[in-house]
């Protein structure tokens, strides 16, 4: 279950997760990342986010292979054919998750 922290008593922070005060918000994808954050004494847990699946972000994409970024298009109802490379995967799955959160 995702998790929402607030970064706190700090302009920024780099480590388990980063944060800053332009960007004080971040959401985590399970408890044990929460409570380490928690821990370093920067951030407060604001909410559980239930239901809400945590976002891909551009970085986040990058990081999976061809095969896995194709899926995930083919979870989100898109289809992976009509996209030529990388950067056409990413901007597609940006724009499928981008839909389906109106």
């Amino acid at each position: 279950m995702p998790y929402k922290l607030e970064l706190k008593n700090a302009l920024s922070y780099s480590g388990i997760v980063t944060a800053d005060v332009r960007n004080p918000f971040v959401i985590v994808e399970n408890e044990e990342i929460a409570m380490k954050a928690e821990k370093t004494g920067y951030f407060s847990i604001v909410e559980t986010v239930e239901g809400i699946p945590v976002g891909y972000t551009e970085s986040s994409i990058k990081k999976l292979n061809t095969e896995q970024q194709k899926e995930v298009i083919l979870s989100m109802g898109g289809d992976p054919e009509e996209t030529k490379n990388e950067g056409e995967r990413i901007a597609l799955i940006l724009k499928l998750q981008e839909e389906q959160g109106e």
